[in-house]
């Protein structure tokens, strides 16, 4: 997500962006979060995690990436495409990323089904 409705990105990890307001703690969690999708080599696996809102949200839409980009590369080549909804997928990734969608009491989007909560809410001006 790109524009006045990104939410701050305050460092990379393996070329995965960070979001901003969140602890040393949470962030040494999300880092851990993007190696294991990192590793992760099914694109069902993928999508599993991307729908699961209690994943932080940068590991969910890295996760959504690499199952989108499985299913393009098989079609594109004519391989068996991973049976993915990706409709589906999109949806449950929509509005991560997004200071509009985001929720200042969880670590998601206020469209998720639960979610880790935040230590500490977020100020109307993190919004």
């Amino acid at each position: 997500m790109q524009g006045d409705d990104a939410i701050p990105v305050i460092g990379l990890h393996r070329v995965v962006p960070l979001e901003d307001q969140q602890s040393p703690e949470r962030l040494a969690l999300v880092k851990a979060e993007i190696d294991l999708v990192l590793g992760m080599a099914d694109a069902g696996e993928l999508a599993g995690w991307a729908d699961n809102p209690r994943h932080s949200p940068e590991s969910r839409q890295l996760a959504c990436a690499m199952a989108e980009s499985m299913w393009t590369v098989a079609a594109e080549t004519r391989a068996l495409r991973p049976p993915l909804d990706l409709a589906k997928l999109r949806a449950v990734t929509a509005g991560l990323g997004s200071k509009t969608w985001r929720d200042p009491d969880r670590y998601g989007t206020l469209l998720d089904r639960g979610g880790v909560l935040r230590e500490q809410p977020l100020a109307d001006e993190a919004l």
